[in-house]
């Protein structure tokens, strides 16, 4: 059975569902793995403390509050990891993993994702 948190707002619910955990690869790098469908994506540990920095980095932004970091997989999705994990994680290298989240929304029709953000920024040097 899967890990789900239901957060109530006054738009209507929530449902976030853990569906991986980013794990410490070799290199520096850090792979975004879901459940059932290996790894979705790589990403550097220099691009993920940009991004929780709040610096535009293809595919990841920090949402507003700072709370999460946003990741868009090779798959089309989008992912939500908590910021507090991803900070342990890189802190105890390579000790730690990062659960990934993926966001549900339930709307007049039931449960359904939510609108696909498009988090592709082009960084500019």
């Amino acid at each position: 059975m899967p890990f789900v948190i239901i957060s109530e707002h006054e738009s209507g619910q929530t449902r976030y569902e853990k569906v991986g955990r980013l794990r410490p690869g070799e290199n520096g790098i850090i792979e975004v793995i879901r459940d059932g469908h290996g790894v979705i994506r790589s990403v550097r540990v220099k691009e993920v403390v940009l991004a929780l920095n709040d610096l535009l980095v293809d595919g990841l932004k920090a949402s507003e509050s700072g709370n999460r970091l946003v990741i868009s997989g090779d798959d089309g999705g989008e992912y939500w990891v908590l910021t507090k994990q991803v900070r342990g994680m890189i802190r105890d290298w390579p000790k730690k993993k990062a659960a990934l989240f993926q966001v549900f929304m339930y709307g007049s029709s039931g449960l359904e994702e939510p609108n696909q953000k498009d988090y592709s920024f082009k960084t500019q040097y």
